[in-house]
């Protein structure tokens, strides 16, 4: 069977339409060889590439009380400090024992993209620490305060490549499976600094994905672009939407042969 590279793509709360995919991937047993992934997508991924359940991750997202997150540092670089998001993962990674875990060491073979304020270039992290690289990938640029990391300075990697499809295609997987959640973006007009700063961001991540999207054998877009990326009160409404594009891809997943016939005999009502 072909090898299968999975790329997850930035969009905060719009990227919890990745938790529905990999449910319904799971259901389906489509195998995943390896996960890039910026931004939530890289959190998102990285837990999978762990070895947690998705069942697990998405009970953590859906009951944590995430609008605590707002710890405000203004004069760190940064609307918000980090501390908190920080705290956050460090808890939850320590549930399963990976709190000082690194890349190298997880199930699936993964990486996530940051950007280096001082270069302007992308730093990806394919070995070191796992929760300093998942702080780094989830750092909104001006809303939570940068990470500094050797000699960088290091923020969301969505500045320089928020669909990271092309990593897993250079790493040689046969396919590549994208999930794109900010192709969409809603009209309403932005109600304070944080919404401003993040839609200006956002738009700017969007036009850079299109460039990685010719690596994709597949591209699932979730209908989640009516949802403002910091609300969280869509949360279980932006896994569904998910769950409905992954399901909607089953039959190219048959096509690319990612789907054995005897699972495809067990679920076939959703085809």
């Amino acid at each position: 069977m072909s090898t299968v590279g999975l790329a997850l793509g930035g969009g905060a709360v719009r990227g919890l339409a990745h938790v529905g995919v990999l449910k319904v991937f799971r259901e389906w047993n489509v195998p995943i060889d390896f996960i890039s992934g910026t931004s939530i997508g890289g959190a998102i991924g990285s837990l999978v590439a762990a070895g947690i359940d998705i069942n697990e991750i998405e009970d953590f997202v859906l009951s944590y009380p995430w609008y605590g997150l707002l710890d405000m540092g203004m004069g760190k670089r940064g609307v918000m400090s980090g501390r908190k998001l920080y705290n956050v993962l460090a808890d939850f990674l320590n549930q399963y024992g990976l709190r000082d875990a690194t890349i190298e060491e997880l199930d699936i073979p993964f990486r996530t993209v940051a950007t280096d304020l001082k270069s302007g270039k992308p730093y990806i992290w394919e070995r070191g620490s796992l929760l300093l690289a998942l702080r780094s990938t989830v750092s909104i640029p001006g809303i939570f305060a940068p990470v500094h990391y050797k000699d960088m300075v290091l923020v969301d990697g969505a500045l320089t490549n928020n669909l990271p499809a092309d990593i897993p295609k250079m790493a040689g997987m046969d396919l590549v499976i994208v999930v794109d959640v900010e192709r969409q973006h809603e009209e309403r007009e932005p109600r304070n600094t944080v919404e401003v700063l993040y839609r200006s961001y956002s738009i700017m991540a969007t036009m850079m994905s299109r460039k990685n999207l010719h690596y994709a054998d597949l591209v699932l877009q979730p209908k989640v672009g009516h949802v403002f990326a910091l609300d969280f009160s869509k949360m279980r409404e932006c896994i569904q939407a998910g769950e409905h594009a992954a399901r909607k891809s089953l039959p190219r997943l048959r096509e690319l042969g990612l789907i054995r016939h005897d699972v495809l005999h067990a679920n076939s009502s959703d085809f």
